[in-house]
């Protein structure tokens, strides 16, 4: 899967998200909503790939068809604990879906054009893209941001980045605030997405595929 923006275009791609903020916010009755998780290692060991992704949607309910495809086990069911037939279900489920996509996946130990950075400082670097990305593809000016639960970066952490993104991005956070799949359908959802983006750069796995047209915003560094 190749790039969709590259730099040179990412100017004219945020200057074109604002002018569709603009335009779709008159009314004021949507509010969009950016669900992200991360699959991978932040140290130099383990998997050679760092991946964060979100979804973007704006009629959460929509998503039931496809949360209804997660089978219920009595446990979190997540990308790596599933089986291949589960995995391509629940994919297949959102591609009927309207909502976008944005990933980032990143060579941990040879990143393009960058010296390497681990930990926290890695996931915050690749988190911040992520979400000015996300802001990018909405097509409304409210917001809400889910991320799933973790150690790596606080809640007031989040919330900070989120509202520099916005106001560089013209958007207006309603709610930033980190949950767990358990408690959010759409982060249990953006596990899968994630799982399948760095699987495809990990293992060459295309169960991505079947979601291309949704995909947005792709790097890979």
């Amino acid at each position: 899967m190749t790039d969709k923006t590259d730099d040179v275009g990412v100017d004219l791609f945020y200057i074109n998200s604002k002018i569709r903020i603009i335009l779709s916010s008159i009314d004021g009755i949507m509010t969009g909503l950016i669900a992200i998780d991360e699959s991978g290692d932040l140290g130099s060991s383990g998997t050679r790939y760092f991946t964060m992704a979100a979804i973007i949607m704006f009629r959460t309910r929509y998503l039931k068809r496809a949360a209804d495809a997660i089978p219920n086990k009595g446990y979190e069911v997540k990308w790596n604990n599933s089986d291949n037939h589960t995995r391509e279900m629940v994919l297949n489920a959102l591609s009927d879906l309207n909502f976008k996509i944005v990933y980032y996946t990143l060579d941990k130990n040879h990143p393009e054009g960058n010296k390497p950075i681990y930990g926290n400082d890695l996931y915050e670097f690749v988190l911040r893209q992520i979400i000015r990305d996300s802001m990018g593809a909405l097509t409304c000016k409210d917001v809400n941001v889910f991320l799933d639960s973790c150690s790596f970066v606080s809640t007031d952490r989040l919330r900070q980045i989120v509202n520099e993104e916005a106001k560089l991005m013209g958007a207006n956070p309603k709610k930033v605030s980190k949950v767990s799949s358990q408690q959010n359908k759409c982060i249990q959802l953006a596990d899968f997405v994630v799982g399948a983006v760095r699987a495809n750069a990990e293992y060459s796995d295309e169960t991505i595929s079947v979601l291309e047209k949704k995909v947005s915003v792709a790097r890979r560094h």
